[in-house]
């Protein structure tokens, strides 16, 4: 293979989309000792990416060789890589960059008196300059893939490549809050985020409705020292795109850590549900392996599981300490509301008292008087109802004589609400005739809600509820950008939004048979879909709309059901189109057969 197709071969490990140009050239800024970065943007990434800092710059020399592969100045011995602090070692990123794209890079260093300039296009090298430029480097590039027809094709629209830049920008500036970052689009500003600290820098990027639900995180022990903010219970949410691991100043991706959070949280938040956190981790170089992933955004611990109890115990005395109920305000305002009190010149309240019989003894009458040992009756209505409980299985394949296991020790008595079993809260158990069926019952309530609201998006297309007082949503820039890039689907169910230029939705009109109040919490869960991928050919928006709107009234995880609430619930589960199957695909309903229970007693 020729040098240039090597190196596009190598560059697709490390380049995957703009956003990775930009990480790579911030990350390189930042190493570089700058104190103010500024990074532009033109069509999200795919004309120009142009980074500008103030930091130490390079030589002339330093600048052509920065291109070559496996060129670093950050590591010198194979020991160097077990004790890395720096952004990036691999010496891959500018050769992988100038590989796939039109490059041009200025630098100067504080003593020398001009600067140098370097072009490359596709791993060829145009040429070296001396230019007048300032301290530091300016680094951009263009047209990405240019070279690479079917990447560049591949590329997502727009709005979704922003989005993968901002979450790019966002890792990086919450590692350092003592450097000054701004990011501008086609040449409007998006952040402008001055040196500050940790707090207030989390605060500018994501909004000031979050300093009040921050609570300080402080864990010093002799393995690791983790430090940050966390989130109060009452901002957790099932999908969040503000939860951040931190390793050494290096962002990292951890779904073992995160299990630790979530089980710090367990019974303060709805189940699948976490808060927002940024958790910084300082602990030796050496006991940690960052040379793993190209992105380097996965890290191995030498001791994950010591780290993962602390972190949990940590976060758990956290909460344990804050006050994370609502307090009473004993000086508010009562209203009409009177509070009884005594004085001593009220007459004393008259004792309770308590009618019995001090002679009744239970043993003197017969045990068929005993109330205590009759059955209670049953009403006329439920009779009915236990009497033609089969109807609840029709189109099931179910029978009376297929689940009949009465007479084993009183625990199947025949009875409906005695066929019908809760196991931990969650799931319903019933005999059948092949075995035993299990229902998960929070998946079978979202089956049911999702074919109420399919058909009535299905029977409300093009119909709008015009709103008296219109709804205002503070977005993020990349769910902004989303919302912006799929307005089209919006008004296809229903939605009427206009955008301002402050990244405030306004909802003016919602589909019928949505309410206003749960209107905001179903356009982000939509948003969120749609960042998430969900948004594709095999699922329409009106599947997302059907599934974000049966999401606000979907029962809770270990609710407790009563016979007749399951029995409904099960009715209504058969009646739909695909019992079988969660919207999301998930199953419903799994039988235990015959065979794997003989199986398991033989």
């Amino acid at each position: 293979m020729s040098d240039a197709l090597a190196n596009q071969i190598a560059a697709g490990e490390v380049i995957q989309r703009p956003a990775s140009v930009v990480k790579e050239l911030v990350e390189n800024s930042v190493d570089a000792g700058a104190d103010e970065i500024t990074v532009n943007i033109k069509d999200a990434g795919r004309t120009l990416v142009q980074v500008i800092d103030n930091g130490c710059g390079m030589s002339p020399a330093d600048a052509r060789m920065s291109f070559e592969r496996h060129a670093t100045s950050k590591i010198y011995t194979s020991d160097d890589l077990f004790c890395i602090c720096t952004k990036g070692f691999r010496g891959e990123a500018l050769a992988s960059i100038a590989a796939v794209a039109e490059v041009e890079l200025k630098t100067r260093r504080e003593e020398d008196s001009i600067g140098t300039q370097v072009i490359i296009n596709g791993s060829q090298f145009v040429g070296q300059n001396p230019v007048s430029t300032l301290v530091g480097t300016n680094f951009s590039v263009k047209n990405l893939f240019f070279n690479v027809p079917a990447r560049r094709k591949f590329l997502k629209s727009n709005s979704t490549e922003l989005q993968h830049i901002v979450s790019e920008f966002h890792r990086i500036v919450l590692t350092h809050p003592n450097i000054s970052f701004s990011l501008y689009h086609n040449g409007t500003l998006i952040y402008n985020l001055p040196q500050s600290n940790l707090k207030q820098r989390i605060v500018n990027v994501f909004g000031k409705t979050l300093n009040q639900e921050l609570i300080p995180v402080e864990i010093d022990t002799s393995i690791v020292k983790i430090t940050g903010f966390t989130g109060k219970p009452s901002s957790s949410k099932k999908r969040s795109d503000k939860e951040f691991f931190f390793v050494n100043s290096r962002f990292m991706k951890s779904q073992y850590f995160h299990r630790a959070v979530a089980l710090a949280y367990e019974k303060l938040v709805y189940p699948d549900c976490v808060p927002p956190y940024f958790l910084y981790f300082e602990i030796d170089p050496h006991n940690i392996d960052v040379n793993v992933h190209p992105t380097k955004t996965e890290v191995n611990f030498e001791n994950a599981s010591d780290v993962f109890r602390l972190l949990q115990a940590g976060i758990r005395e956290t909460l344990s300490k804050c006050d994370v109920a609502p307090a009473i305000d004993f000086d508010s305002e009562v209203g009409d509301i009177e509070m009884p009190y005594f004085s001593k010149d009220d007459p004393m309240p008259p004792m309770p008292k308590v009618n019995f019989n001090p002679f009744y003894n239970p043993f003197e009458h017969d045990s068929e008087e005993n109330h205590y040992s009759k059955a209670p009756s049953v009403p006329e209505r439920d009779r009915n109802n236990l009497d033609n409980w089969q109807q609840l299985y029709s189109g099931a394949g179910l029978h009376a004589e297929d689940s009949d296991l009465s007479g084993h020790n009183g625990i199947f008595s025949g009875k409906v609400e005695n066929r019908l079993i809760q196991v931990k809260n969650k799931y319903i158990v019933s005999p059948s005739k092949s075995g035993i069926m299990v229902i998960d019952q929070r998946r079978a309530h979202k089956r049911v809600l999702y074919q109420k609201y399919i058909e009535k998006v299905d029977s409300n297309v093009d119909s709008v509820q015009t709103l008296l007082y219109p709804i205002k949503l503070n977005l993020d820039v990349a769910s902004y950008a989303m919302a912006y890039d799929i307005r089209d689907e919006f008004q296809v169910v229903g939605f009427d939004m206009e955008f301002d230029d402050n990244n405030v939705v306004i909802i003016k009109g919602i589909p019928p048979f949505l309410s206003p109040d749960a209107a905001t919490a179903v356009v982000n869960d939509i948003i969120v879909s749609y960042q998430e991928g969900h948004g594709n050919v095999s699922t329409s928006i009106k599947d997302i709309l059907a599934i974000a709107a049966s999401n606000r009234e979907l029962i809770p995880n270990e609710k407790s059901l009563t016979p007749e609430e399951m029995r409904q619930l099960i009715d209504s589960l058969f009646a739909t189109n695909a019992p079988n199957f969660s919207p999301e695909g998930d199953p419903v309903v799994v039988i235990i057969g015959l065979d794997e229970l003989e199986k398991r007693f033989s």
